[in-house]
């Protein structure tokens, strides 16, 4: 003798469905907020444009970090780049008004060392 199916009311059907939309729901809402968070942090690929003075020029990513001595005339100027940004860490020149400019890591902030005659610019790369 075997026992009859009890009928399944329509209720007790439908929970494991809207179970799995709810968590098709929650897995698209997570999957948009990790695109968002990935393409704001995302910084174009930025560059300091160093600037020497009569057609001298030099192109720094600031992807990488690296440490560059540059002798200008009666000059050594040091500029480091670390962590996306790039400062003036050391210059011979008189005044020394080129260190306190400090970090740079945004398009269109710039420092320069007048007496060197170098001029540090932060530009975007062009597609």
């Amino acid at each position: 003798m075997s026992k009859a199916a009890k009928p399944v009311s329509e209720g007790a059907a439908r929970r494991p469905r809207r179970f799995w939309i709810n968590v098709l729901f929650v897995a698209l809402i997570l999957l948009a907020a990790l695109g968002l968070w990935l393409v704001r942090s995302h910084k174009p690929g930025l560059y300091a444009h160093v600037d020497f003075g009569m057609g001298v020029t030099e192109d720094l990513p600031l992807s990488e970090d690296g440490d560059y001595l540059y002798e200008v005339g009666a000059y050594v100027v040091h500029l480091q780049v670390k962590d996306g940004a790039i400062a003036f860490m050391d210059s011979q020149c008189p005044d020394g008004v080129c260190e306190d400019f400090g970090w740079l890591n945004e398009e269109g902030q710039w420092a320069c060392c007048m007496p060197a005659g170098v001029f540090v610019t932060i530009e975007t790369e062009s597609a």
